[in-house]
């Protein structure tokens, strides 16, 4: 046995005899476990907590924005009589440089504020809420600001953005400069007994109750009436989780004068089915029901192209995320905009499933940061 031989077993028996005596034992901490997200199989209710996790903004979750997409890839289909009467030439894929930066120096400071309003709409003969933020500077100044209108999803209720944590993300992230002011207003898409709106125009054969107007005409007419808005349609989003992405879709390509900024996240992609129960029957028939359906939309319309598109879906979304050719969902919606050459940003890395839990409350920061960077503001 050598010199070194030697050396090393003593270091051996030195280290053995003060585990001994402290009786402590050598720890090597495992390895952090990687959550494994609820997923809800088949429900595609949004369920919403007594009390939803709180929110922090950062820089890192401000870095993971989408990819802005416009590349070829084989085409969806879409329902009965939704023919496509244009044909474009796809546009390359652009990766946009994400850096946050203040849109204000200082950042922002002051009162911010959260009402509970209640309005007339014209469009359905009655009186809806509306929750609306006002950022930090806004009892403090003349300025005028950017409007985030963000739809719920099937369950509700109409603050439900804030119930998964928008305003714990926004608030702070206004104030350090992360994002820039903004006014967000979240409209109610409820009828009576909790049945979902869709947030278009019903079918004449289910009462024809025009819940898209009473967004697009009257919720962002009140709005830019009492609040100090810049009324122009670069300064307006309209987003929305689930229904409500659905929702939001329908709006921005129908009402592209009115919004220029269209976030759909997890969108559902609901369509006639011929029950006659509620709310199947809102959609009433393919004929009808196509002039509201994202689909036809981008099949035979241009409208798409006007805007600024924002898609996402979570890796384990058994809902929305996949089906098969010719089927609707997430991921054929996705490819027939790549078809049709039409650029949006895209973002489906992102664990969690069709829920607030695991998927829309962990991203409020990086939805904040896409709309903070879309939204022309003052």
């Amino acid at each position: 046995m050598t010199r070194l031989d030697y050396s090393i077993l003593w270091v051996l028996v030195a280290l053995l005899v003060s585990a001994l005596t402290t009786g402590c034992a050598v720890f090597v901490p495992p390895p952090t476990p990687t959550p494994t997200p609820t997923v809800l199989p088949t429900a595609t209710r949004t369920t919403v907590p007594t009390s939803a996790p709180r929110v922090t903004p950062s820089r890192a979750n401000v870095a993971q924005a989408p990819i802005r997409t416009g590349t070829t890839s084989p085409a969806a289909t879409v329902p009965p009589s939704a023919t496509p009467t244009i044909t474009l030439t796809p546009t390359r894929t652009r990766t946009p440089t994400i850096t946050p930066t203040s849109t204000q120096a200082p950042p922002p400071t002051g009162r911010a504020a959260r009402l509970d309003v209640t309005m007339r709409s014209a469009s359905l003969g009655m009186d809806q809420k509306l929750r609306v933020y006002l950022p930090p500077s806004y009892y403090d100044s003349q300025r005028r600001y950017p409007v985030m209108y963000l739809l719920h999803g099937y369950g509700g209720p109409y603050n439900e953005w804030e119930r998964w944590g928008l305003l714990d993300a926004l608030d702070p992230a206004i104030r350090s400069g992360i994002a820039q002011p903004m006014i967000v207003v979240m409209p109610n898409g409820l009828m009576a007994q909790n049945i979902p709106s869709y947030f278009f125009n019903h079918a004449p054969t289910a009462g024809g109750a025009k819940w898209g107007d009473y967004i697009w005409k009257d919720v962002v007419a009140y709005v830019d009436a009492n609040y100090r808005t810049l009324p122009q349609r670069e300064s307006r989003a309209i987003g929305g989780i689930s229904l409500g992405g659905q929702g939001a879709l329908t709006l921005g390509m129908t009402h592209p004068e009115v919004f220029k900024v269209v976030g759909a996240h997890s969108p559902s992609f609901r369509g006639p089915t011929g029950w006659t129960d509620l709310p199947d029957a809102f959609f009433g028939t393919w004929e009808y029901y196509n002039q509201y359906d994202p689909y036809w939309l981008v099949q035979n319309t241009t409208t798409a192209r006007e805007l600024l598109i924002g898609i996402d879906v979570g890796t384990d979304d058994h809902n929305w995320r996949e089906c098969d050719p010719g089927k609707r969902c997430i991921n054929t919606f996705h490819q027939l905009l790549v078809e049709k050459g039409i650029e949006h940003d895209w973002q489906d890395k992102w664990t969690g499933g069709h829920d607030g839990i695991t998927y829309w409350s962990p991203h409020m920061g990086e939805y904040i940061n896409w709309y903070s960077r879309k939204l022309v503001g003052q």
